[in-house]
């Protein structure tokens, strides 16, 4: 039996893999801009999440073997939920995300997605999924406060139309929701790696629908081998192995404290940044890594 998510401890097997989701997320915001600025925002999404799909199935498929059990197995926790996940979770939030960061810039949309892990928290407290005690919703507190002061530390990070940033809000509060939507599904025993794959699965078909006006469009001449190589760790890496490592802390250490690592994300993208651009870094954001790690210390525990 699971302890309660009300007095559940956030051990360092997740926090590791959380860790490794938030290095991942944090430069992806820069990494997707890449293909954007050739290619059509919805062809950018079929291709990452056909990518996603090829490294998700393989590793599946080979932990389902391992365990005696059919690749299809997930859908005995609730089949109607896992296709609800997976359109709301991945096509929804994909589309909301792409667009959005299309329109406004990294430290913008990077705000903006921050802003689920309210959504999480509010969401699986009311469902009572997961409670927050007092000293959690201080962290979560204090952890959006640093993320503030990491974006608006240097002058014209946040920037975008008012349709982008609509866009975005709707794709943070999708994620939210699926956030919270999956701990019951992995409690019923769905595991973490074939809930990310079948979500990925039942989103593709969406994306893939909305890409097949712009492939005409698509000046294929001019991507290069760069444009590929965002395009793999993309979709191999964000939309593929993150979602695996975000559905096994979900299940480990519930929703709200494993959502509010997604507020680290904006200072890891100022830190590659300024580690591999040379990009300056102002003490505000300085202050807001630490008030963000602050919160979430309050929050692991």
């Amino acid at each position: 039996m699971l302890p309660s998510p009300a007095v559940r401890r956030l051990s360092f097997p997740p926090v590791a893999g959380l860790l490794a989701v938030v290095l991942i997320w944090g430069v992806n915001f820069a990494v997707v801009k890449v293909p954007l600025e050739v290619m059509p925002p919805f062809v950018v999404n079929a291709i990452r999440y056909t990518i996603s799909a090829l490294v998700l199935g393989v590793l599946h498929v080979r932990a389902s073997r391992a365990a005696g059990v059919a690749p299809t197995a997930t859908f005995a926790a609730g089949w109607k939920t896992v296709v609800a996940l997976g359109v709301l979770g991945h096509a929804v939030y994909q589309v909301g995300f792409i667009l959005g960061i299309e329109r406004t810039t990294a430290g913008g949309a990077a705000l903006l997605i921050a802003t689920s892990p309210l959504v999480t928290a509010v969401l699986g407290h009311a469902a009572g999924v997961d409670r927050l005690r007092a000293r959690g919703w201080l962290g979560l507190a204090v952890s959006v406060a640093g993320v503030a002061l990491v974006i608006v530390g240097r002058p014209g990070e946040v920037g975008g139309d008012l349709l982008g940033m609509s866009l975005l809000l709707a794709a943070a509060f999708s994620w939210g929701v699926s956030t919270v939507v999956s701990r019951p599904v992995l409690d019923r025993g769905a595991t973490a790696l074939g809930l990310a794959f079948w979500g990925v699965v039942i989103a593709l078909p969406l994306l893939i629908a909305l890409a097949l006006p712009q492939i005409a469009q698509t000046p294929w001449h001019e991507v290069d081998l760069v444009d590929g190589l965002a395009l793999l760790y993309s979709g191999s890496l964000s939309t593929g192995i993150a979602y695996w490592l975000w559905n096994r802390s979900v299940l480990a250490a519930g929703p709200s404290r494993t959502a509010a690592f997604s507020n680290l994300v904006p200072f890891v993208g100022v830190g590659a940044g300024a580690v591999l651009l040379g990009e300056p870094v102002a003490w505000l954001q300085v202050l807001g890594g630490a008030l963000i790690v602050a919160g979430l210390m309050a929050l692991r525990r």
